[in-house]
């Protein structure tokens, strides 16, 4: 329990807390690339940590959350009503949708965000110089797969096995909470909602598959509009 306890710690407060200082000191070239850096090995060792937890408590497949999804395991579940599964296997489609949409909007020429603007931390990571993109790849690379990998299974082996939290509601609920914590950098701005809500329909999802598989389409997306929007941006790249 202590090292579950420290590593959702780390998760949720330790992490979120160090990036949210570090994101307020970027006003160069240098110390953007610092801040990737220093993200993308901090994420590194939640990894490391993740893997050596679960091995030391010769923890199961299961637990890991690396099977593939079945509709008929969420059917078997029935941890939430039908109709609240499907429509968040629906939003979920939809999303994938829209995503696919966005790209093939782009590739024909359309400005997808011109009037759109991030919330200002967000704005100060986004990479400005050929440099930069190169780490921030690697940064939201490594974000990416961490987040995947760990912050769902792990959550939910803690709030769920450990404090034995049976309620699949209440458990969805604290899963986004935590999932809105490891996001605390950027907290106070106008995404905040956006982000708990995300979290708990991710965590829902996770209670209803016990796999990742949904969560990393989820972040590949993700990743996908993210670069739509950053071209959108018409960033100037500057040799690095």
């Amino acid at each position: 329990m202590i090292a579950f306890t420290c590593l959702v710690v780390i998760i949720s407060i330790v992490r979120p807390y160090f990036e949210s200082i570090m994101v307020r000191r970027i006003i160069s070239e240098e110390k953007k690339v610092r801040y990737y850096k220093e993200q993308s090995f901090f994420y590194v060792l939640i990894l490391l940590l993740y893997a050596v937890i679960m091995l030391y408590y010769a923890l199961p497949v299961e637990k890991w959350g690396l099977q593939t999804v079945y509709l008929d395991t969420i059917q078997q579940k029935n941890m939430f009503p039908a109709w609240i599964e499907y429509l968040l296997l629906l939003i979920f489609l939809g999303f994938i949708v829209l995503s696919v949409m966005l790209q093939w909007m782009k590739d024909h020429g359309e400005t997808v965000f011109m009037e759109q603007e991030m919330p200002t931390s967000i704005e100060a990571t986004v990479p400005k110089t050929n440099r930069e993109r190169k780490w921030w790849l690697t940064y939201s690379g490594t974000s990416s797969i961490v987040e995947t990998l760990v912050y769902f299974p792990s959550l939910y082996i803690y709030i769920h096995d450990i404090l034995q939290i049976q309620n699949s509601w209440l458990l969805a609920i604290l899963i986004g909470l935590g999932y809105f914590m490891s996001q605390l950098a950027f907290q106070k701005d106008r995404l905040s909602l956006q982000t708990l809500v995300v979290g708990i329909g991710l965590g829902a999802i996770y209670i209803m598959s016990d796999s990742i598989a949904i969560i990393a389409f989820y972040y590949a997306f993700s990743f996908l509009v993210y670069d739509i929007y950053q071209q959108d941006r018409n960033i100037p790249m500057k040799a690095g």
